[in-house]
């Protein structure tokens, strides 16, 4: 068994993805078991851990002289997975940046497909997964970068993407005139590893880049072309400018170029 999900080949890593998630998807919800509900975490939580590093020795490593646990540590490489948003990550990570000698990777998944079935509670009866939207793409983690800004230059900081299929579970609403509305969602489990994607320069980045974007452009544009809500697009920009992969040339309008 691989230590490190780093020292496999793609297929290999797809595989041991889901395996951990088949048997994850079998596991009853108690606490504790398969590492579940330890720390409050969540399944896709527990999950992504296995994933990376399936000796549980290496999990939740208290950071010498803080409150701080490293997701994973194996020697002086950790590991932090964050299946939300990074603002709450900025604290620890500046911490472990200036305090150990320490190279960080922080692990994000995107749901890049998505199925849905529906369970009817009076029966428990399960409907034919059939696929939806409401899907994320590679280039949404140039925003979701926003809040640690300060960090991104430190070379000993790097970001793993995961491209995840997901199959969702909703209870329908029997009650209501249209059972599929006002529903909620009552579980989801990850099912496949699309793509394991790790930015570890900011050369890398510019992967993510719109093959479509023209050499100056507007914010709006990099919006349109990188098919992201102005907001976000806004945020993508000062990452990348933050990165040295864009230059502001203009600021009324606020234009930019790739360096």
């Amino acid at each position: 068994m691989s230590l490190l999900v780093d020292e496999l080949d793609f297929p290999a890593r797809r595989a041991r993805f889901c395996r951990i998630a088949s048997a994850a998807a079998r596991e009853r919800h108690t606490r504790g078991a398969f590492g579940f509900g330890t720390l409050g975490e969540k399944r896709l939580h527990a999950i992504l851990k296995k994933y990376l590093c399936e000796n549980t020795d290496y999990h939740e490593v208290g950071i010498p002289g803080t409150r701080f646990l490293a997701d994973i540590r194996v020697g002086d490489e950790i590991y932090e997975v964050q299946t939300g948003g990074f603002a709450p990550l900025k604290t620890k990570l500046q911490y472990l940046l200036e305090h150990t000698p320490c190279t960080v990777t922080v692990v994000h998944p995107v749901v890049a497909e998505r199925s849905l079935c529906w369970i009817d509670p009076r029966d428990g009866s399960v409907s034919p997964a059939r696929r939806v939207g409401g899907v994320g793409r590679a280039a949404n983690l140039l925003a979701e970068l926003y809040p640690l800004l300060p960090l991104l230059p430190d070379e000993r900081i790097s970001f793993r993407l995961l491209l995840l299929s997901v199959q969702d579970f909703r209870l329908l609403n029997p009650s209501g005139r249209d059972p599929k509305r006002h529903t909620r969602r009552f579980e989801r489990l990850p099912v496949d590893l699309l793509e394991d994607i790790t930015f570890s320069s900011p050369a890398d980045f510019r992967d993510l880049l719109p093959a479509d974007l023209p050499e100056t452009f507007s914010v709006a544009v990099f919006s349109k072309c990188a098919r992201l809500r102005l907001r976000a697009a806004y945020s993508a920009v000062h990452v990348l400018e933050k990165l040295g992969i864009f230059r502001q040339i203009s600021a009324k309008p606020m234009t930019f170029e790739v360096v």
